[in-house]
């Protein structure tokens, strides 16, 4: 009789041992292993069981596991820009490095912010001249937008 109690204590010990997994994100803590045996802890954590069983994970309220997924991978190579000449008087350079793997949208706005001129630079383009000979002379922002990504250069008009 003995021995059945002492395996179904062992037994139940070891399932609620498996059926705990601790995740918490804290602002002191620590985690120290040693000898085979690991100890973690936060400041000011109580204990609370997690069980999790097909996908899903169930605690008593306190802290959630933290599941983080992407939205979309960018894995675009990062292009050097260069913009000339500046100050410029008739025409304006834009170069990239490499030749652009996609459609660049191009804006020009004025100081004061107005949009002054919109396009786009095609796929493969290494350099493009747009022609500041419409602009009156003052300070122009050239925003350059690809995706999320996005430049601003700030070009003098002669």
């Amino acid at each position: 009789m003995k021995k059945y109690f002492l395996v179904l204590l062992t037994a139940m010990f070891a399932f609620s041992l498996s059926a705990q997994k601790q995740e918490v994100i804290a602002s002191a803590g620590g985690y120290n292993t040693a000898g085979g045996i690991s100890i973690s802890w936060t400041l000011g954590e109580t204990i609370i069981p997690t069980f999790s069983a097909g996908g899903l994970i169930l605690t008593h309220g306190f802290q959630q596991q933290l599941i983080v997924t992407t939205i979309e991978e960018n894995l675009m190579e990062l292009v050097n820009v260069t913009v000339y000449p500046n100050p410029a008087s008739d025409v304006l350079n834009i170069r990239f490095d490499v030749p652009l793997d996609g459609q660049v949208d191009l804006y020009i706005l004025s100081q004061k912010g107005s949009l002054m001129l919109t396009g786009f630079i095609e796929a493969t383009t290494v350099e493009k001249q747009i022609s500041m000979t419409a602009f009156p002379a003052g300070v122009y922002l050239i925003r350059l937008v690809k995706g999320k990504l996005s430049n601003v250069y700030k070009v003098v008009k002669l």
